[in-house]
């Protein structure tokens, strides 16, 4: 059966994407479930690179800088609670970079830092992606 080569080109980009994104586990990064929710954290160092080849995988993606610096922050408690205000994940992020793969919704992200919590409220549709940006106060 022969396919239509705007269907045969979607199959093909489909094809590309699987197979250049790699395995977590085969990139030395754990990846954690709780209620639910996979979700991965670090990205220091060289480990940045491992995280952009796994990124496709997490629609929710957090950066988490200091002073509008990227540094290499770790310790970053995270929240993730639905729409009913529920807590459906808590973890402690080993880097600046924590992504969790939730479903469509309204999701509230609170982070705490320092004694500093930042909390934002977003939602998730469709095959988006959320990529939100946490800037925690400089240490004096």
């Amino acid at each position: 059966m022969k396919l239509p080569l705007p269907m045969a080109s979607a199959l093909l980009a489909v094809a590309f994407c699987a197979s250049s994104v790699a395995d977590e586990a085969a990139l030395g990064i754990k990846v954690r479930k709780q209620s639910g929710i996979a979700y991965i954290s670090g990205g220091l160092g060289d480990q940045a690179k491992a995280f952009e080849q796994v990124a496709p995988r997490y629609p929710v993606q957090l950066l988490f800088t200091q002073g509008g610096e990227h540094t290499q922050i770790s310790g970053v408690k995270v929240t993730i609670r639905d729409v009913k205000g529920d807590a459906l994940l808590e973890a402690v992020s080993e880097g600046p970079l924590f992504y969790a793969n939730t479903s469509s919704g309204r999701w509230t992200f609170e982070v705490e830092y320092g004694g500093e919590t930042i909390t934002k409220t977003k939602d998730l549709t469709g095959r988006r992606y959320l990529v939100l940006d946490f800037d925690f106060k400089k240490a004096d």
